[in-house]
Order: structure tokens, then sequence, then C-alpha cells
């Protein structure tokens, strides 16, 4: 089938003309309408309004007028009842939603079983009938639709600052009230309008599937209104050209083609797709862990200790996992591998440093400004020492008024060399000797909370009493207290002066 095939030769048909029509109308309306909708949160209202015409356009039938009147009645009636129940009862907007348009839709069915007689389509109301568009609904269509458009042109400003802020809105003398209503008739006349093109059922499908594809694309409303109604026109156009193709009902065809175009949306859309996302949080969860590896390769190396074995240790992964960062590393001139050990280049030692120093500033002002239990910031600043840059790490440095330790007593490095100090675990020392608690490793909170317990803190003195096999026996303020391996192992001493 040639392209000719496809596109032209269903345009020789009056049928198919004015269907074409109708559903470029329809696509533009709905869309329009659906941005407001979505901000709005009345997504449920269209679909109230839309069941509610029902009973409209069966009485429309019965008193043989045109159905376009008695569906706007009903439609707008509804939306005032719905507006009425939540105002005067208990009841909230979307329970009432629910109420009135389950009874509407009801009325309609019964009212629409009295009538069959009359060769009442049902099916035609509830889907839609697009190929069935006359020249008369086609010029009604046109006519309800420009003039859907022409309001919300007009009111344009006024009714994107009360959707997005109803508070402000009234705050600045707008009619709330007014605007509520009018964007209620709007609705229940471009329900009114589609009614021919995709039915009852059908519409709220095209009052919220467009304007949701746009809202995951784009943040402004400005932009997202031209961005729905394309995808309103092309969900329309593709699903009425599906339809005469397959030899399906157009109506649903249609709603089909945009579910899919917000499915492929919300798997592949740039900004919030979650393939998209999902390969983002990998990226940044690889960039974390190969900062991770600097860092604890920077502080094994102060220990005499960065073996590809102690940094698996350190860093929690397979032995594997490591060799394959330090490979990635290397081929950025970060790192190299010598004998299974990881030596730092100049640039990875400083990154490493920044990173160092980003986290104990970050410790220092979540303990001093946040308030946080000096037990608690470790694993917080972990996550903030890798979005922070250098630029923000001075500023908190400024802000904190240069401070030379952080809340645990790691010193924080200033320059381009952020080696420890000469330190001294505590089960490193010999009995009767005298230290200074300068330091106290981070990692575990349980541990800093055991500690913190038995006063040893930065900054304490102590008198080692008798380091024994279960554990240090130290004297603190006078008290004497023992210390478990894996709590004197966690204490940095030098000697006290």
């Amino acid at each position: 089938m040639t392209l000719y095939d496809l596109f032209v030769t269903p345009m020789q048909y009056a049928f198919m003309q004015r269907a074409l029509v109708a559903a470029l109308l329809v696509g533009t309306i709905c869309a329009v309408l659906s941005c407001f909708l979505l901000v709005k949160r009345w997504a449920l209202l269209g679909d109230a309004i839309s069941h509610a015409v029902l009973p409209g356009v069966a009485f429309a039938y019965l008193l043989n007028l045109p159905f376009f009147f008695g569906a706007v009645v009903t439609g707008v009636l509804t939306a005032l009842g719905i507006s009425a129940v939540e105002r005067h009862t208990r009841i909230k907007e979307d329970s009432a939603m629910g109420i009135l348009f389950t009874g509407a839709f009801a009325l309609g069915f019964v009212l629409i079983s009295r009538i069959r007689s009359r060769a009442v389509d049902l099916f035609h109301i509830l889907f839609g009938n697009v190929l069935g568009v006359s020249d008369a609904d086609l010029l009604l269509t046109a006519i309800t639709g420009a003039a859907v458009l022409a309001v919300v042109l007009l009111l344009y400003k006024e009714l994107v600052l009360w959707t997005f802020d109803p508070m402000a809105a009234a705050a600045m003398g707008l009619p709330v009230g007014g605007l509520h209503y009018t964007l209620m008739l709007l609705l229940s006349v471009a329900i009114v309008a589609s009614l021919q093109t995709v039915g009852i059922v059908l519409v709220v499908a095209m009052l919220i599937t467009p304007g949701a594809v746009a809202y995951l694309l784009v943040d402004r409303m400005s932009r997202m209104i031209p961005l729905a109604v394309g995808v309103g026109i092309i969900s329309a156009l593709s699903g009425l050209y599906l339809s005469y193709h397959l030899n399906v009902a157009s109506g649903p065809t249609m709603v089909l083609v945009a579910t899919a175009l917000f499915l492929l949306t919300m798997l592949l859309g740039p900004r919030e797709g979650v393939v998209w996302s999902a390969i983002r949080r990998r990226r940044a969860a690889q960039q974390v862990l190969l900062e991770d590896f600097l860092k604890q390769a920077y502080l094994a190396d102060t220990q005499g200790e960065a073996s590809v074995e102690r940094l698996s240790e350190r860093l929690g992964v397979p032995v594997r996992t490591v060799t394959a960062l330090a490979a990635r590393l290397a081929r950025a001139g970060l790192v190299e591998v010598r004998d299974s050990a990881v030596v730092l280049s100049a640039q990875g030692r400083q990154r490493a440093i920044e990173l160092i120093r980003s986290h104990r500033l970050w410790e220092r002002y979540l303990v001093d400004r946040g308030g946080v239990p000096w037990t608690d910031v470790h694993a917080e600043a972990e996550r903030l020492e890798h979005l922070a840059t250098a630029e923000l790490a001075a500023q908190l440095d400024e802000a904190l008024g240069r401070p030379m330790r952080d809340p645990h007593g790691s010193p924080i490095p200033r320059g381009a060399e952020g080696a420890r100090e000469g330190t001294r675990r505590l089960t490193e020392c010999r009995d009767g000797e005298t230290v200074d608690v300068v330091e106290v490793e981070d990692e575990d909170p349980e541990v800093l909370r055991r500690l913190a317990a038995k006063g040893i803190l930065p900054g304490v003195r102590l008198v080692v009493v008798r380091v024994e096999p279960e554990g240090v026996r130290v004297l603190a303020d006078g008290q004497e207290t023992v210390l478990e391996p894996a709590l004197a192992s966690a204490v940095l001493t030098t000697d006290g002066r």
C-alpha cells in the first residue's frame, strides 16, 4: 500500500472529509481544556459531566430537540449540583461527583430504554460515530468549538492564575466563582461538541490524556497548551485513519492512539520518563560509587591499607566490582593499580580530599545549624557530599566560621593535602598513658551513642588504666570505664600534654 492509498484515498469520500474536520476540531477543543483540568485536578469532573449529559440527550430525543441543548443543560445542572452538594453538606467534591454522575447516567439509561422505538443508537451516543457526522453536526461542532476557544483566549490570564492559585486570584480581586462556573460551562459545551466524534464515555480520555502527555514534557502552561493540542490532533487524525483502514470503531481508536502516546511519554519522556529516569538514577548511583571509591582509597592509603581487598571491604562490594571501578578510574587518569594496590593520581587525590572536606563540612553544618545529633549526621552527609560543588563547600566553610574539625573530631582539609594527623587508636595505647581523644570514627551511629553515653567525646582526656583482651579500661573525668574492642578501636588519640 502506497502513501497515496494510506492518506489520500480515504479522503475521496465526503463522510471522511467531514470526519477529518470533526476530528481536528475535537482534538483541539478537548486538548486545550485538558490542560486546565489536569492542573486544576478536575479530571473526575470531566468524567462526571460527560456521563451526566446522557439524560439530556434522551430528553432532547423525546422532545424532538437537537441533543445539543439537552446535553448542555444537564451538563451544567450536574456541575452546579456538584458545587451545591459540596457547599451545603459534609460530602466532599469527589464523592459528590460520583453520586451525581452515576445517578444522571443511570437516569439516561432508563430514559433511553423507554424510547428504543425511536431508533436511538445507544452505542453511538456512548462511543461516538465520527464517520456519521453530518454537515449540521459539523457546523454545530465548529461553532461550539470556536466559542470555547474564544472564551479561553479572552480569559486566558485569569483562568491560568485561578487554576494554579485560587487564593491569589481572589486576593487580586478576580471573580473566582465566575471563573469556576465558566470553566464548568466550557467543559459541558466541549463534551457536547465531542459526542458525535468520540461519544460520552470516551470523551473523558480526550479531555485528560493530551494534557497529561504535555504535563510530562513541559512545565509552563504557555508550552503545555500547544503541545496538548498537537497530541490531541495527532490522536484524532491517526485514530481516524486507523479506524478506516482496520475497519474498527473510530472513537475508541482515537482514544487508543492518545493512550499509546501517553504510555510512550511515560516510558521515554526526557524529563520524567521511566526509562530515562532509571538511566539517570543508575548513572548517579555509579558516579556516587566511583566517588566513594576515591574517598575510601584515600582514607585507606593514609592507613597503608589501599589494597583491592581492603577497598572491597570498605565499600561493601565484591572484589570484581572494585577491580572494574579501578579500571574505569584508571582510564580517567584518577588512579593506578600496582600489585593489587590502588594508588591515587594527583587529580584523584584532589577529588578525594574535596569529597572528604564536603562531607565533614556538612556534618558540622547539620550539627551546628540543623540541630541534628552528632550520632546521626554521617549518613546524611554521605548523601550531601556528592551533591555539593567546591563553591558550595567554600560557602559552607565561610558560614560556619572556617571550623577546623567536624563534630567527630576529624580534621577538615583546607589545602591540596588533607592527611590525617598522627593519631593512634585507643587499642594501640599502653598501660598508664595519658591521651587526648581527637577523633571518633562516625560510620556506626550505635558506636557513637555508646561512646557518648560513657563520656568519650573529642576533646576528652583519658588515662589508659589497662589494655585487656576484653577491652580497654580507662579513666575519663575520674570515672573508670571499660571500652569493648569495637568501641576502643573507633577512638583516635594523641599523646596528652
